[in-house]
């Protein structure tokens, strides 16, 4: 992820009390770190573009003109309960079950391998793949659905949604989708946008027409940039929280590589694998609002336990601690209940 930029806040007062805030959890762009915000989700959050080989960073991209929010559902969606926001990063939940995602894929090489390895885990993943690769290779595609994987739109080829014309957008999410239903015979509704661009217009207009809800992340262990098994593994671990979304890429060995000692070691703390689709339907809706220290802040007293981590009213570099999970022992774990939008610092 390149180029850091701050999470404007939404100020007026009558204005949030018009719209009911998502309370999203963002990863701002170069930090690996979450802010929960209450505005419109940022452009400045990037992933890298697609390629079997090495491929460049994502250009820098600029952020988007502070609008109206468009996170408030739709009248169609039932209005805004937790199972019907626009969308998510994170998911407050009880219990320690977290999403873990694979872009850019169906890769033909790296990602039966990956699928091997959920299988003899009995762990179920989200695949956010491209319509181009999904029709070259449609029974990778089957193969995950057959294994009880979700199958989601990343769009065509991979552009920045926001730097192409809104007819550009439309066939970009309408033709993956098809292309997808028509391999699975399922209805596709989660969307992640590349490079996780996206302006509240372009939302707006593609929740309108495709009915998209837009899935982005918590846990970014960077393994498009640092191509390192063991760092990608230490990442994810020191990051991880309950309600949290990992993005990792399928099209990357290493990625692959570094899987089954990351799956085992989650699994040992006691967390339990979910697709997206099932983590948000597990979302028991916003944390209360409270105020977070800009980084760096002054070292404050212990908090007793069991405090809610922060709905952060999208101030630039702010970040909430997230609780570390338990290690696994022989004793039933006690419900874990998620902030849905914290984890540590890397």
């Amino acid at each position: 992820m390149k180029g850091p930029w701050g999470i404007v806040a939404l100020a007026a007062a009558g204005l949030l009390a018009a719209v009911p805030a998502v309370g999203q959890t963002f990863v701002p762009a170069g930090t690996g770190r979450p802010a929960l915000m209450t505005g419109p989700v940022p452009s400045s959050m990037a992933e890298p573009a697609p390629g079997f080989s090495l491929g460049a960073p994502a250009p820098a991209m600029t952020a988007p003109a502070t609008t109206a929010p468009a996170n408030a559902a739709p009248a169609e969606s039932g209005g805004t309960s937790p199972q019907n926001l626009v969308a998510y990063s994170a998911a407050v939940v009880d219990g320690p079950y977290i999403a873990i995602t694979f872009d850019d894929g169906p890769n033909p090489e790296t990602t039966p391998k990956l699928l091997k390895m959920l299988e003899q885990r009995g762990i179920k993943a989200t695949f956010f793949v491209l319509g181009s690769r999904a029709v070259a290779s449609p029974a990778i595609i089957k193969q995950m659905v057959a294994q009880g994987h979700e199958v989601a739109n990343h769009s065509w080829d991979h552009p920045q949604l926001p730097k192409i014309s809104v007819a550009a957008a439309d066939k970009q999410i309408g033709d993956t989708n098809a292309a997808i239903e028509q391999i699975t015979g399922q209805k596709i509704r989660n969307v992640r946008p590349p490079y996780g661009a996206m302006t509240p217009a372009l939302r707006a207009h593609l929740r309108e027409k495709f009915g998209s809800t837009f899935i982005y992340w918590s846990v970014d262990p960077l393994d498009w940039k640092d191509r390192n098994p063991q760092l990608i593994h230490d990442r994810i671990l020191n990051n991880v929280h309950a309600g949290a979304i990992i993005l990792v890429h399928d099209i990357h060995p290493t990625t692959v590589e570094a899987m089954p000692k990351t799956l085992d070691d989650l699994k040992a703390r006691g967390f339990k694998f979910v697709t997206v689709s099932e983590l948000i339907a597990m979302n028991k809706g916003v944390p209360e609002p409270k105020v977070a220290a800009v980084s760096p802040a002054p070292k404050k007293k212990p908090k007793p336990q069991g405090t809610t981590a922060a709905v952060v009213p999208a101030v630039a570099g702010a970040t909430a601690a997230a609780p570390k999970p338990k290690p696994a022992s022989t004793k039933p774990p006690a419900p874990i209940r998620s902030s849905g939008a914290t984890m540590g610092l890397f």
